[in-house]
């Protein structure tokens, strides 16, 4: 069990080789809960994003996320996954934090 307020349904997708040099975007996983969350002005401005362009998200353990991975939540909105950070040893906290940039 976790400690993190899920606000979002969210589908994984990773780019998949269909021949050649050619990707195509496929859903990896079914549908995780999760929390998205903006990043403050000057924490965005630290890593040279615009506000309101970056997003801490955080999941379950469980799920296989990876960087350059798409996360869509259930309204339709697109984040490319830029970073995965593992917590994981302290019992209830254990989770996955997410750094995502909004893709519209």
């Amino acid at each position: 069990m976790t400690l993190f307020f899920k606000n979002h349904q969210i589908t994984i997708k990773r780019a998949r080789s269909i021949g050649g040099i050619k990707y195509a975007l496929s859903a990896t996983f079914t549908v995780f809960s999760a929390d998205i969350q903006p990043q403050t002005v000057e924490r965005a401005a630290l890593s040279g994003a615009s506000p309101g362009k970056r997003y801490d998200a955080f999941v379950d353990t469980t799920s296989a996320i990876q960087e350059g991975d798409k996360v869509v939540t259930e309204d339709g909105k697109q984040y490319m996954v830029l970073s995965v950070s593992v917590f994981a040893g302290a019992g209830l906290l254990d989770h996955l934090q997410l750094i995502l940039e909004a893709q519209d």
